[in-house]
């Protein structure tokens, strides 16, 4: 798309600016003032509630942004309310054991994101007296807050005329400016710097908040990934993909990472009601997860040998248990689950029998899927 010179622009102001610099905007093909009325206008009227949006606290506000990357808001809203039921406030998560928090987020995966969150509400309570700053700089210093997630609270929440760019909000504009290349690099900047000047006109600087939360609604209902509904959008009239017929082709994707497959047997040894469970400590995905004693797949011969040299515990497979898929992130998994008997001791640290949902225990969504089948086929004694 063309581009304007920069005659007549203010000087990159504020903490913001300062942190990421500033490139060319992309042109509007209408006054930025009118593209903020047109979203604004439709988002009045079609906006869905939501709890954040309703009581727009800046901890709700934060931990909805934090819940929603990577997630969508339905499988997103039962955990947001499992939370802030648990953790009324900044100051209860804070002090909450890590091992609870992962409990409750259990099944949400990108557990990286728990993990920080647990974080940065200790560091709000510890340097800024459990109150949620209100600063760029402030923000952004907090563990898993970038550029986005700082922008999105502090406009959300505080009413600050901040630009966002997150997966909904590149996809309208890719498309309504009709962008053709990769929105990386140079183009990701001016794009940031385009939104950046839209959120500072007086139409849309009055509702910041709206105004950013329009452009994420729009990406979410209306101009989707795939099927945009082209003919509901607020700004089909100045849209220049909608005009060349080419909103299907954007925005241009990158690569994807190729999936890979992994492929574990599983050990559920079981005494009453308790679990044989192993903690994860590997720097590998689900650390810090307690897990049915598991091996990347072997010959059925090498299972006692396997479970043996990598736990230490001797165990004796007595059924076996259907297989069960589960998939996380680029990892497409395979686990052959089997039922089993510990014939050795326990190693002194690692290992705990446990009822899965103890808190003290977190386990990962596939441990649980293993459990419904067992329980399913009559393959357990409860």
């Amino acid at each position: 798309p063309p581009r304007i010179p920069q005659l007549g622009r203010s000087a990159p102001a504020g903490a913001e600016r300062e942190r990421f610099g500033s490139a060319m905007p992309f042109e509007l093909p209408l006054a930025k003032d009118d593209f903020a009325s047109d979203l604004l206008h439709w988002y009045e009227r079609n906006r869905r509630e939501l709890p954040w949006r309703s009581n727009p606290d800046p901890y709700w506000v934060w931990l909805s942004e934090i819940m929603l990357q990577q997630t969508q808001v339905k499988a997103a809203l039962p955990y947001f309310r499992r939370f802030v039921t648990a953790y009324p406030r900044i100051e209860d998560l804070a002090q909450a054991d890590i091992n609870e928090v992962l409990s409750n987020w259990s099944g949400l995966g990108y557990y990286s994101r728990a993990r920080n969150l647990h974080k940065a509400a200790g560091e709000i309570c510890r340097r800024h007296g459990g109150r949620f700053p209100q600063t760029f700089d402030e923000v952004i210093a907090l563990p898993g807050v970038g550029r986005y997630t700082a922008g999105a609270v502090l406009s959300i929440a505080f009413g600050q005329p901040l630009p966002i760019v997150d997966g909904n909000v590149r996809r309208v504009m890719a498309r309504f400016l009709r962008i053709e290349s990769e929105i990386k690099g140079k183009t990701l900047e001016q794009l940031w710097e385009t939104l950046s000047q839209c959120v500072a006109s007086p139409e849309a600087r009055r509702r910041a908040s709206d105004f950013n939360q329009a452009l994420m609604e729009l990406g979410a209902l209306v101009c989707t990934p795939r099927n945009p509904q082209c003919g509901n959008c607020p700004l089909n009239r100045t849209c220049r993909a909608y005009a060349s017929g080419t909103a299907e082709d954007l925005p241009v994707r990158t690569a994807k990472r190729k999936v890979e497959e992994w492929s574990f047997h599983v050990a559920v040894a079981s005494r009453g009601t308790k679990f044989l469970l192993k903690l994860n400590q590997e720097e590998s995905f689900l650390r810090g997860f307690w897990e049915f004693p598991r091996v990347s797949c072997q010959e059925e011969a090498q299972l006692s040998d396997a479970f043996g040299r990598v736990h230490g515990i001797r165990l004796r497979k007595t059924a076996g248990l259907s297989t069960v898929r589960h998939q996380i992130t680029f990892r497409k998994l395979s686990f052959h689950p089997f039922l089993a008997e510990l014939e050795s001791p326990l190693p002194e640290e690692g290992f705990a029998w446990a009822e899965l949902g103890e808190s003290a225990y977190p386990v990962p969504a596939y441990v649980r899927k293993i459990e419904r089948a067992a329980a399913s086929a009559r393959m357990l004694p409860f």
